[in-house]
């Protein structure tokens, strides 16, 4: 069965005279379609790359770090004119503030369970986080301490997919996994022994049983919870929960139901880096305005070649004019010409622009930082999504400059078109 039959008898005429004259064309139809499928292909490539470095940048701030912290605020105090029902006089305006001093969560565990029933929550963990030194010999280098459950851990910020040698899962109460640099610069290997002193002052003999790099400085030391409860002389508490979320851009509406739900200082990511999701906000401007205009540059030279097509066709309009066709049957001819132009070139920049994307994004480089595997040197993306935008605006676009030519053959003057 073909297409004429399946399309209404009032239209069949204009759809197969709109086909021949698209066949007899030639070249100019082959230029034609080729000038939208070019639209599409720079479409799909300023796309892919423009939101693969988006993901990319994106994945490697937030895996690395949990999106939304959750501490205990801490206390400040409230002037004496402030506090309601206080009578009037003088009074000091200046307060004078202790140093910061972290708060530990006690009933973490309500916490956890709180958090969890969020919706956009994937997973929460409790953790003791502060300051130490870790030393072999007599120079110590200073170090984050983190202590934590390793497989709940290992959900926040994933510790085992950058290790360079050993094991994070599993972690005994006298292990330790540091950072690359850190080994270095205490020149220790897996199975040595350091000493990790925190701020509270308890030193602590452990075993190195992994090494790990995320190529961003010196990382932290990850020891069990138990153990950095202990280093830090918290008891039983813990200092800080981490919160995983499925979208990362759902953070701040998390943090701020926290805060309401458990009276805590929650932070988003997205409000400890603004610049950052800034950036990405005008990346992604960049990318629908630079698809903008060439779809616009292509729907220009689209409509160039067509009203060159009307000027050539113009005996053949008078003709068909003259033996009782209607304008409006000319203008759909036309317009049956511009979507035929429109599908077949936004079929064919697809195509073209998914192996082009496909093919840049095979080569490898190597990564600076220490253990890592090679990453795409163009880490572009494919998104069903945009293909198909980039066809239907590149489709409607063709269209529209398919109008002004449409109509200008519709208007044209038999007895003046046949001279």
């Amino acid at each position: 069965m073909t297409i004429t039959a399946l399309l209404p008898l009032r239209i069949r005429f204009e759809y197969q005279l709109a086909w021949r004259h698209l066949r007899s064309g030639g070249g100019q139809t082959w230029l034609t379609i080729s000038a939208v499928a070019s639209g599409v292909i720079i479409v799909i490539f300023i796309m892919g790359l423009i939101f693969g470095l988006q993901k990319k940048f994106t994945s490697l701030l937030t895996e690395a770090i949990p999106h939304v912290t959750v501490q205990v605020p801490e206390g400040k105090p409230i002037p004496y004119a402030d506090i309601p029902g206080s009578k009037g006089g003088l009074s000091s305006s200046r307060s004078e503030l202790q140093a910061p001093q972290r708060k530990n969560i006690d009933d973490w565990r309500t916490v956890l369970a709180v958090a969890s029933a969020i919706p956009n929550v994937q997973t929460v963990s409790a953790a003791v986080s502060g300051q130490g030194f870790a030393s072999k010999g007599a120079n110590p280098v200073g170090v984050s301490l983190t202590g934590a459950d390793p497989a709940e851990q290992e959900r926040i910020t994933p510790v085992t997919k950058n290790l360079i040698g050993g094991h994070y899962l599993g972690l005994a109460a006298d292990e330790v996994v540091i950072d690359y640099e850190l080994a270095q610069d205490l020149n220790v290997g897996i199975g040595d022994r350091i000493r990790i002193t925190s701020i509270s002052g308890v030193p602590e003999p452990l075993r190195i049983t992994g090494i790990y790099s995320k190529g961003q400085g010196r990382g932290s030391a990850y020891v069990t919870l138990r153990t950095g409860q202990s280093m830090l002389g918290i008891g039983n508490s813990v200092n800080v929960v981490y919160v995983k979320v499925f979208d990362i851009f759902g953070a701040d509406a998390v943090a701020e139901r926290l805060s309401v739900l458990l009276d805590c200082e929650a932070k988003s990511w997205s409000s400890e880096f603004p610049n950052f999701v800034t950036s990405l906000q005008a990346q992604s401007a960049s990318a629908y305005l630079i698809s903008g205009f060439t779809l616009i540059a292509s729907s220009f030279a689209i409509a160039s070649v067509l009203i060159v097509s009307v000027q050539r066709k113009a005996k053949q309009i008078g003709i068909l004019k003259s033996i009782g066709a209607r304008s409006n049957q000319i203008m759909l001819v036309f317009l049956f010409e511009g979507l035929g132009i429109a599908v077949a070139g936004s079929v064919m920049g697809a195509i073209a622009g998914i192996s082009v994307v496909y093919v840049l994004s095979l080569p490898k480089q190597a990564v600076g930082r220490g253990g890592g595997s090679p990453e795409a040197i163009f880490p572009l993306i494919l998104d069903p999504i945009y293909i198909l935008a980039a066809m239907g605006a590149a489709s409607l676009a063709t269209v529209l400059a398919a109008l002004l030519p449409a109509r200008s053959a519709a208007k044209m003057n038999p007895v003046d078109a046949m001279r």
